[in-house]
């Protein structure tokens, strides 16, 4: 199980050390909680995390899936995509897919679509649906994040991605999913998202939580 931290611009330097030393394998920069995203200045802490010794994801949400408004998203990924390990676009975002999956593909990166509700979880029929419609889009990994308001929300979550094919991430938010932090791997998640410093939604764990829970489950 990979443990990714998502981290903005803000003490940057400081904080790629910092969850390095506390064993976080990959950091998410959100580049639309960045203050400054000039492609240039993204570019150059994506360097900067692979020379720390950590994996990275690149990661501009659009505002329909929590995220902001970035002018120049599509620049951003153009420079930027060929260089980070990973690249998460929603699925909402259809008419960049094509785009973004030609970068990662043509430089032997991984694509990472992603599907965000904060309401709910959808019908088992619709999280099929969500899963099969990322993989055909050109997935390498389907990411599927969704409100648990039940702890059965989050069991149908977990049996219906460990059903379907190819690499996925499953995470359940709100505080019936946090079992899904360190119970997805066991259903075929292969990446789990933790904070450093302050949680940003309930359910979710700390960075040293996480990996103190990967020692002991799956060590």
């Amino acid at each position: 199980m990979l443990i990714a931290v998502p981290l903005s611009d803000q003490n940057l330097e400081e904080d790629l050390r910092a969850v390095k030393r506390l064993g976080a394998d990959i950091v998410e920069l959100r580049v639309d909680m960045f203050e400054r995203t000039e492609p240039d200045y993204v570019l150059s802490w994506v360097k900067r995390a692979k020379e720390i010794g950590l994996s990275t994801i690149l990661t501009i949400r659009s505002p329909e899936e929590g995220g902001r408004e970035v002018p120049n998203r599509e620049r951003i990924f153009e420079l930027v995509s060929p260089y980070a390990d990973y690249t998460d676009i929603e699925l909402s975002s259809r008419a960049l897919i094509p785009y973004v999956r030609n970068l990662t593909k043509t430089s032997d990166k991984k694509l990472i679509i992603s599907y965000h509700n904060f309401e709910l979880t959808p019908a088992n029929w619709i999280l099929r649906e969500i899963f099969r419609e990322g993989i055909r889009w050109g997935a390498d990994i389907v990411k599927v994040a969704v409100k648990a308001n039940s702890y059965e929300d989050t069991a149908r979550l977990l049996c219906v991605a460990r059903q379907e094919e190819g690499q996925k991430i499953i995470i359940s938010t709100g505080k019936y999913g946090k079992i899904s932090r360190v119970s997805g791997f066991i259903f075929g998640s292969v990446i789990s998202y933790a904070y450093y410093k302050q949680a940003t939604a309930e359910g979710q764990l700390s960075l040293e939580e996480m990996v103190k829970l990967r020692e002991m489950l799956y060590s």
